[in-house]
C-alpha cells in the first residue's frame, strides 16, 4: 500500500467517527431542553374569560396574584387572602374569611385524583382526569370532557341548581400538568369557584357561545 493510499485511509476514518459523534450527541442535546416555564389558563364561563399566567412558582393575572411552593400556595385572590398549605394527603388553610379543608385520592388504576372537602366553605367533591372533570366546588357543579386539547362541557351553580347550565371551556398550558397533583387540585379548585372568576357583565342577550361541545377559547383576547 502506498503511503498516499494510507494517509487516505486515516482521514476517511477519522471523518466516520466525527459524523457518527454528531449523530449520537444531538438527540441527545434535545432531550434536555427545559420545559416551558410559563403558561395561560384560559377559563370561559357564559359570557365571563378569565386569563391567568402561570409561571414557575407564580400565578398571576385576572385578580390572581399567588406564589406556590412544593408546600403551600399563598397570596390574593380578587383582593382577598389566600393561604393553604399541605398536611400529607391534605391542605389546611383560608380563602378570604373562610376556611379551606381538602382531601386528595389518587387513583391507582389509571391517571387522575379527586378532591374532596369544602373550599372557601363551600363542599368540594371533583374528580380529574385525562378524559374529564366532574363534581362539585365553590356552591357550582361541573361536567366537562376533553375535546379539542380543552376540558368543554357546562355547570350549575347554587342557589339554583335546576337553572339551565352555563357553558364552560378551560384550557390549561403544558406546564400545568408539571405541577403536583396537589397543586393541581388546589388551583383547579380556586379556578373553577365562585372565588376565582370575575363578576358577570351586564347582559344584553342570551349567551350566544353555547353549542354541545361548550364554549370555544377563540375569543380569548376578550376581557
Amino acid at each position: 500500500m502506498s503511503r498516499l493510499e494510507s494517509g487516505l485511509r486515516q482521514a476517511l476514518g477519522r471523518l466516520s467517527v466525527v459524523v457518527l459523534s454528531l449523530g449520537v450527541s444531538a438527540p441527545a442535546s434535545a432531550q434536555v431542553a427545559s420545559p416551558e416555564r410559563t403558561g395561560d389558563i384560559r377559563l370561559r364561563v357564559g359570557d365571563r374569560f378569565l386569563a391567568v399566567t402561570l409561571e414557575e412558582d407564580r400565578l398571576r393575572g385576572g385578580g390572581f396574584d399567588l406564589r406556590s411552593t412544593r408546600t403551600s400556595i399563598e397570596g390574593r385572590l380578587h383582593g382577598e387572602d389566600v393561604d393553604l398549605r399541605w398536611r400529607g394527603a391534605g391542605v389546611d388553610g383560608r380563602v378570604g374569611s373562610a376556611d379551606t379543608r381538602l382531601e386528595l385520592s389518587r387513583y391507582s388504576a389509571q391517571q387522575g385524583f379527586r378532591v374532596d372537602g369544602e373550599l372557601a366553605g363551600w363542599p368540594a367533591a371533583l374528580v380529574v382526569s385525562p378524559v374529564g372533570l366532574s363534581g362539585d366546588v365553590g356552591g357550582c357543579s361541573y361536567s366537562l370532557t376533553v375535546a379539542g386539547g380543552n376540558y368543554t362541557g357546562w355547570r350549575t351553580c347554587q342557589p339554583n341548581p335546576d337553572s339551565e347550565p352555563i357553558s364552560v371551556a378551560l384550557g390549561l398550558p403544558e406546564n400545568f400538568r408539571a405541577l403536583g397533583e396537589t397543586q393541581q387540585a388546589v388551583l383547579l379548585s380556586l379556578l373553577l369557584s365562585e372565588a376565582g372568576l370575575p363578576p358577570a357583565p351586564p347582559r344584553d342577550a342570551s349567551d350566544s357561545g353555547r353549542t354541545l361541545e361548550g364554549p370555544g377559547l377563540d375569543e380569548g383576547s376578550r376581557p
